[in-house]
């Protein structure tokens, strides 16, 4: 995960690979004029224009201008007003703009590193899990079931074996970590129907598509959004003036959505409103009618699908423990393979395309 420190000269964040004085804990996020708007900072003398760009930056309930600390708020709620406290040196403040174009300048080399990266990864998945009857034919002639060795051994050393092939063409059982450290190229015997790019049409999946377009051929993978009949119309908007944006620049890329045949509020008078102890919206509003778009064409058959998500480890304590690729997360036929696990909000904002004010 790249490292944060503030550029006081642009007014943004720059990013770093390596540890430096003054990184910041946590990814802060960009202040727009309309916040600054709620939290009435006009009452306080502050004069700011009504821009697109940011103005501030936020950690938690922190505001910082150019790198210091201007207030933080305290409360804030459905019944209580926040309460903006102000430092000593941020009254009657006139804010500039933060230079977007020069920031995100100030930024490219490592963000391209880590795009790199994460189209690496995208591009070597793909080619290992398409070509995975090849890699069953070459590992049978071997005679050896190397598939059940290696979750046999992955069960006893609570390790995640993998099957590589060694330069006199035999095959061997190692440790993931070993084998990516030693440069050892992975054998995957799962066999994938289908190679899926999920999009929910928020920051992470847009990301996530854009690198998958950039990654392996628009033909071989299709792009799936799941309207679970709580979508708000702009977010059905956005989708399909992505549709339309991707469609235009790769005629071959599928879109599809997956919807169930019946609506929120016909379920509610069958099933009840659901709740934290009653969730059934999940199953019934989004896995249901995803599974029933993963059919086998013409068929009742599951497909072994690999889908690329916009999961990312810090968003919470329990995704921090996800694997990169990892089977059966949330459906039996479904393999997980998160190119931006160890982004950040502040990495994922910066990429070309997908900043904070579309």
């Amino acid at each position: 995960m790249s490292k944060i420190t503030w550029d006081i000269e642009t007014g943004g964040v720059l990013l770093s690979s390596f540890i430096k004085k003054d990184i910041l804990g946590v990814s802060p996020r960009p202040v727009f004029y309309e916040e600054l708007d709620l939290l009435r900072l006009t009452e306080f003398g502050w004069k700011y224009p009504k821009c697109q760009e940011p103005l501030l930056w936020a950690c938690n309930k922190q505001y910082y201008y150019r790198g210091y600390l201007v207030f933080e708020v305290k409360g804030a709620n459905i019944y209580d007003e926040p309460t903006v406290i102000l430092q000593s040196n941020a009254h009657r403040l006139k804010l500039k703009p933060i230079d977007v174009e020069s920031m995100l300048e100030n930024c490219k080399d490592v963000m391209f590193l880590i795009e790199s990266e994460a189209i690496e990864f995208i591009r070597d998945t793909y080619i290992q899990y398409s070509s995975a009857h090849k890699s069953v034919e070459n590992v049978a002639s071997n005679q050896l079931d190397f598939e059940a060795l290696a979750a046999k051994q992955s069960k006893e050393t609570k390790r995640h074996m993998a099957i590589i092939k060694e330069d006199c063409d035999s095959f061997d059982i190692m440790p993931l970590e070993d084998a990516k450290a030693q440069g050892k190229r992975v054998y995957q015997t799962t066999r994938i129907d289908k190679f899926v790019a999920s999009f929910s049409g928020g920051k992470d999946s847009q990301v996530i598509l854009d690198l998958c377009t950039r990654a392996i051929p628009p033909s071989a993978f299709e792009v799936i959004y799941s309207d679970t009949g709580y979508e708000l119309p702009t977010s059905l908007t956005l989708y399909e003036e992505v549709k339309v944006y991707y469609k235009r620049r790769y005629p071959e890329l599928k879109f599809s959505i997956a919807q169930n045949h019946e609506t929120v509020l016909n379920y509610w008078d069958k099933i009840g409103t659901p709740s934290d102890t009653h969730r059934w919206c999940c199953s019934v509003m989004k896995t249901a009618p995803l599974y029933k778009k993963l059919k086998i064409d013409g068929t009742n058959k599951q497909a072994r699908v690999l889908t690329f998500d916009g999961v990312r480890a810090e968003e919470s304590t329990r995704r921090s423990g996800y694997e990169r690729i990892g089977k059966g997360v949330k459906h039996d036929t479904v393999i997980n393979a998160s190119p931006i696990l160890n982004w950040n909000t502040t990495a994922k904002g910066l990429l070309p395309g997908n900043g904070w004010r579309l």
